[in-house]
C-alpha cells in the first residue's frame, strides 16, 4: 500500500513533465511456480506409544505444488512518449496437495497370542495457501503507437502469508484374527512465513515483457512476468485436530508436530497473462 501511495504522490508531482496521461491495466492468466515445487518433510524416527513395541514408518509427508490463477493491476502515468512509471498489484494463487505417510505399530503379544499390529495413516490431504499478493513500483519503456511493446521491472515487496496443512487421518488394527477401524479425524498443521536469518526478508524484483495493440482508448496486452524474492522461512504452529483423535495417533502427531524443522525456500514465479488497459 505504501508504494501504491508512493507512486500517485510521485505522478501528481511528475504532471507537468511531457506527458499522455495516465493507464489502468487488468489481466488474467496462469502461475507457474519456479522454485522446487515438491517439498519434503520427514519428523525422523518416532519413539513408539507402547513400551517394546516397534513403529516402522513409511514414505515421507510431501508437498506438491503447482500455479493456479493470476489475477493483476497496474496503474501508470507517462513520463514522456517512451518513459513511464508504474505501480503494480500483482496476485499468484498456487495449488498444493499433499500426500502422507504411513506409520505401522506392532506389539509382540505373549505366546500363543498372534502379534498386534495397527497402521496409523496419514493420507492424503490439502493444502490452504493465502494467495501470494506481490506489490511493485516500476519503470516501464514502450514504444510502438498502434502495436506496442514495452518492458517494466522495478522493486518488489511481499507482504506475509500463511498456509494450513488439512492431513486426514485414519487407523487400522489388525490381530486377534479380525480388524478394526479406529476414529477417523483431521490434524491441520499451520505454517508463517517469518523471515528471521540474514539475507532474508520480504523484499525482491519483478521483471516483464508486454505486447498491446491500441483501438482507440483501449490496449488488448498479452504480458509475462518473472518474480522473485529473498529467502523465507516458513515457521510451524501447533496441530489441531478435529474430531476424536485415538491415541496412538495423537501420540505420533504430536512427536511429529514437535520434530518439524522450519522450511526455508526462495520464493519465486512466473506468470503469464491477458488483458486490456484503458488510457485517460
Amino acid at each position: 500500500m505504501r508504494l501504491l501511495l508512493a507512486m500517485c504522490l510521485f505522478a501528481v508531482f511528475a504532471r507537468d513533465a511531457s506527458a499522455d496521461g495516465w493507464e489502468i491495466t487488468v489481466t488474467a492468466g496462469k502461475v507457474f511456480p519456479l522454485y522446487n515445487q515438491t517439498f519434503e518433510y520427514d519428523p525422523g524416527t518416532l519413539a513408539p506409544p507402547i513400551p517394546g513395541a516397534t513403529l516402522e514408518q513409511r514414505g515421507v509427508f510431501t508437498l506438491d505444488a503447482r500455479g493456479a490463477l493470476a489475477l493483476n493491476f497496474a496503474l501508470a502515468r507517462d513520463l514522456g512518449r517512451h518513459v513511464a512509471v508504474e505501480a503494480r498489484l500483482d496476485t499468484a494463487d498456487v495449488t498444493v496437495d499433499t500426500i502422507g505417510a504411513r506409520y505401522r505399530l506392532r506389539v509382540n503379544l505373549p505366546a500363543p497370542l498372534p502379534p498386534l499390529s495397527t497402521d496409523v495413516d496419514l493420507g492424503t490431504g490439502t493444502v490452504d495457501l493465502e494467495r501470494l499478493r506481490p506489490i511493485s513500483l516500476n519503470l516501464k519503456l514502450q514504444t510502438g503507437d498502434r502495436v506496442r511493446v514495452s518492458v517494466s521491472g522495478g522493486a518488489s515487496w511481499l507482504p506475509e502469508f500463511q498456509f494450513v496443512v488439512n492431513q486426514a487421518i485414519g487407523a487400522n488394527l489388525s490381530g486377534l484374527g479380525r480388524n478394526i477401524s479406529l476414529d477417523v479425524a483431521r490434524v491441520a498443521l499451520r505454517a508463517q512465513a517469518e523471515p528471521s536469518a540474514s539475507g532474508q526478508g520480504r523484499w525482491g524484483g519483478n521483471g516483464g515483457v508486454a505486447l498491446g495493440v491500441r483501438a482507440g482508448r483501449a490496449v488488448f496486452v498479452a504480458e509475462g512476468r518473472y518474480f522473485r524474492f529473498q529467502k523465507q522461512t516458513l515457521q510451524w504452529g501447533r496441530a489441531e485436530t478435529a474430531g476424536v483423535l485415538p491415541a496412538i495417533p495423537e501420540d505420533l502427531v504430536r512427536q511429529i508436530e514437535s520434530r518439524l524443522e522450519p522450511v526455508v525456500f526462495n520464493p519465486a514465479f512466473f506468470h503469464a497473462s491477458l488483458g486490456v488497459a484503458v488510457r485517460f
